[in-house]
């Protein structure tokens, strides 16, 4: 590893520590929930009033014994003092609620690829770029710093931001870089895993057993990489087998019923090339939970943006 290397790894060390918990503590009384905050509601002198709840998509919380509040929109204190309000009533007397935030994911950034703890990350205000990425322990050795990627969807369009981060650090216009938003992504990619370089392999993920990067040469049979990635769970669904491909000099996203083609048989396999992404989805239930490790290696090894947009999308629909 270059001596250049190794001080911005140590760079990104210290960041990770300099932007725990308690440096990014916010000032409560100003900040406004939002839906996907998850909150802790205590009542004075009454425990068993205690709960930590999650604010719904309508904005609104099911508090027990007094049903939906609306939350969203209000601060921690304004809406501990209408759950006072409405609890006076339930006990018959006056009471003390205190509300506080304890996951500010109304304004979160995931962060992907080479860093030490890939993930979802909430701020009461999202600090810049560099913070973000310390957050999230930092850029590991392999990291490509100066093709970052934000990935930002501004309603129906979808944008793809380059950053040159290892400029930055070397003693560049840190305050040019571009200001995170709510729900972006922030991409590390690296420049090979696990033998595997970008662009050379398939990402496998979702319900297998083994979600990762493989190497296919000049392309393979559909089946043959799942029996690479360990075949799929029990969860696994073959009839709902997404393949992330390119199709006339652009995406597309191709379901393949491998329960119907081993049900009917067919002398024409599906073959995958490298770049593309083989999504298995899990009967019933959402695949997020299988996501992991296997999502962040494919976001790490991928440079084609346009195929992590899209794929971001599909596992935003959970599956379905």
């Amino acid at each position: 590893m270059s001596r250049t290397m190794r001080g911005l790894l140590l760079g990104w060390a210290v960041l990770g520590a300099a932007c725990g918990p308690g440096a990014l503590q916010a000032r409560a009384e100003e900040y406004v929930l939002g839906p996907e905050d998850v909150i802790a509601v205590s009542v004075w002198l009454h425990p068993e009033l205690e709960r930590t709840v999650a604010i719904g998509s309508d904005g609104a919380i099911v508090y027990p014994p007094i049903g939906s509040v609306k939350a969203a929109g209000l601060s921690p204190k304004q809406l501990g003092a209408a759950l006072a309000d409405r609890l006076s009533t339930y006990l018959r007397q006056s009471a003390t609620v205190t509300v506080t935030v304890s996951q500010y994911l109304s304004r979160s950034v995931f962060v992907s690829g080479a860093v030490a703890s890939p993930g979802r990350y909430g701020f009461e205000e999202i600090p810049g770029l560099i913070e973000v990425i310390g957050r999230a322990g930092g850029a590991q050795p392999g990291a490509d710093l100066g093709q970052v990627q934000i990935l930002r969807r501004e309603g129906d369009v979808r944008r793809a931001l380059v950053v040159d981060l290892s400029s930055a650090l070397r003693g560049g216009p840190v305050a040019q870089l571009p200001e995170l938003k709510p729900g972006d992504t922030v991409v590390v990619p690296a420049t090979g895993l696990g033998g595997v370089g970008a662009g050379q392999g398939v990402g496998v993920l979702g319900e297998v057993a083994k979600p990762g990067i493989y190497a296919v040469g000049d392309g393979q049979d559909l089946w043959a990489v799942l029996a690479v990635a360990g075949g799929l769970t029990s969860r696994g669904d073959l009839a709902r087998v997404r393949v992330v491909t390119r199709q006339d000099r652009g995406q597309a996203v191709v379901t393949v019923n491998l329960r119907e083609v081993l049900q009917r048989g067919t002398s024409t396999p599906f073959v995958v090339r490298a770049g593309d992404i083989v999504f298995v989805s899990a009967t019933g239930a959402s695949t997020l939970g299988r996501m992991g490790t296997g999502f962040v290696q494919v976001l790490s090894v991928s440079r084609d943006l346009l195929n992590i947009a899209v794929l971001a999308d599909i596992l935003q629909r959970k599956g379905n």
